[in-house]
C-alpha cells in the first residue's frame, strides 16, 4: 500500500497536519510503499519465544539434552506443564527428541531456530 493512499483515508483534519508536515519537512515519500507482509510460520516462532518458559526451555537445550523431570526441577514447574511447553515447541521443529528407555531427552534444534532468526532479520 502507498503513503498517499494511507493520507488519503485519515480523517480531514489528520489528512492536513500529515499534508503540512510533508510541506515542510520532506520526509515522507507518498508514493512509497509500505510491506507490512509477514510470514505465517515466523509469526508462530514469535509468539512461542514470547512465553519465558519456552524461551527458558529453549536457553537450557542449547548446549545439552534433558528429561523433562530436570527441565521442571530446574524451572520449579509442574512436569505437565513442561509437557505442554515442549509440545508446542516440537511442532514447530524448535527441540528435537530422542527416547533411551522410559524417558525422552530433548534439545534445542540450533539449525531451525537460527533459521526462524534469519527470517526475523530479514523482515526488518
Amino acid at each position: 500500500m502507498k503513503i498517499k493512499e494511507l493520507i488519503e483515508s485519515l480523517s480531514e483534519k489528520q489528512k492536513r497536519t500529515v499534508l503540512r508536515c510533508m510541506e515542510r519537512c520532506d520526509l515522507i515519500n507518498p508514493e512509497e510503499d509500505i510491506d507490512i507482509s509477514f510470514d505465517k510460520n515466523l509469526e508462530q516462532f514469535l509468539k512461542l519465544i514470547r512465553n519465558p518458559i519456552r524461551f527458558q526451555i529453549l536457553k537450557m537445550l542449547r548446549d545439552r539434552e534433558l528429561c523433562v523431570c530436570l527441565i521442571s526441577q530446574a524451572l520449579n514447574q509442574d512436569q505437565t506443564l513442561i509437557s505442554h511447553h515442549l509440545r508446542a515447541l516440537k511442532e514447530l521443529n524448535l527441540v528435537t527428541e530422542k527416547r533411551e528407555g522410559k524417558l525422552k531427552f530433548y534439545r534445542a534444534n540450533i539449525e531451525e531456530i537460527e533459521k526462524y532468526l534469519k527470517m526475523l532479520e530479514e523482515n526488518f
